[in-house]
Order: C-alpha cells, then sequence, then structure tokens
C-alpha cells in the first residue's frame, strides 16, 4: 500500500451483521407470536390427557375391596354409628398420588403441533400451514385433597359422601 492510498471499504461487509440482526429479530417475533398459541394447545392437551390418566389410575387403584367406613354396633346388636376409616383413605390418597406423578413422568414428553398459519395473528389462518412440532416437558406437582359432605337421605338418615380432588400444576417447558 502506498502513502497517502486509502484502502476502500467494500459495502460487503456490513450484510452479514445485518442478516444476523434480522434473524435474530424475526425470531423474536416469530416467537413472541408463538408463546400464546404454545400455551392454549399445552392446556387444552395437558387438560385432556390429564383427565384421562387420573380417570385411568382410579380404575385401576380402586377395583381392590376396601372398606372405607367401620360400623359401631350397640349392645342389642344394632348399628349405632359409621364412621370412616382414615388410615383406608389415606392410604388411597397416597397410591393414587404416586401412580399419577408416576403416570405423569411416563406420559411425556408430549409433542404438540402448532398450525404455521396461527402466528400471523389472523384467526382465518389459524389452521393452514406447516405444523410446528414443539416438544412439551411439564413441570408438574399432583395435590390430592379429601372433601366431605353430609346430605339427607330420608327421615334420621344422613348420607356421608367422600370426594378425592386432584389438581395439578403445571409450568411447561417447550423445545422445538
Amino acid at each position: 500500500m502506498r502513502l497517502g492510498m486509502r484502502k476502500k471499504h467494500s459495502i460487503w461487509r456490513f450484510v452479514p451483521p445485518v442478516l444476523c440482526l434480522l434473524f435474530i429479530i424475526g425470531a423474536h417475533c416469530l416467537l413472541k407470536r408463538a408463546e400464546p398459541v404454545f400455551y392454549a394447545e399445552c392446556s387444552n392437551y395437558s387438560n385432556t390427557a390429564f383427565t384421562e390418566l387420573v380417570n385411568r389410575c382410579v380404575l385401576k387403584d380402586m377395583r381392590g375391596d376396601t372398606e372405607y367406613y367401620r360400623t359401631i354396633e350397640a349392645e342389642n346388636g344394632g348399628i349405632n354409628a359409621v364412621e370412616a376409616d382414615a388410615a383406608a383413605i389415606n392410604r388411597t390418597k397416597a397410591q393414587l398420588m404416586i401412580d399419577i406423578q408416576n403416570a405423569l413422568n411416563n406420559d411425556y414428553p408430549a409433542y404438540v403441533k402448532i398450525p404455521f398459519g396461527s402466528l400471523f395473528g389472523y384467526s382465518l389462518l389459524t389452521y393452514y400451514g406447516p405444523a410446528l412440532r414443539i416438544r412439551v416437558v411439564p413441570i408438574s406437582v399432583v395435590d390430592c385433597a379429601v372433601e366431605e359432605t353430609f346430605e339427607d337421605a330420608g327421615i334420621n338418615y344422613a348420607r356421608h359422601k367422600l370426594y378425592l380432588k386432584f389438581t395439578v400444576r403445571m409450568r411447561y417447558r417447550g423445545y422445538l
């Protein structure tokens, strides 16, 4: 290079950084559009999958002849009172919670398909285009509570109902 002469810089040296920046901005916009659709699809999938999973576990575990109540007999041979067997109820509750958590861990990761057209924000394009297949890994905790109610069942009779109420708090992590 001779003294006093400057090297001419080409405009092409700016193209790769500009393309990278445009790619990052485009990916950000696409992912921001995909996030609500992803959570809606995951919520829909988990509601149906979890209901089926709980039903399978309950049917499998409740086939035994477990008695959930004890009768207290009077001296004359009649029934004086009926009381719930808390130990049997808690055993069943614990076994169901373990089975449901294990079934959740075995059923996932699942795959949710999001149509590409839903990322544009127009309802007419929601179900069109190729589907993005996203692997869903839930972070979940299974909880169970026993609820009981008493209802009138006639004169001098009451019906005691026991309910096991399962709740699952799920958070999702998605991978393309």
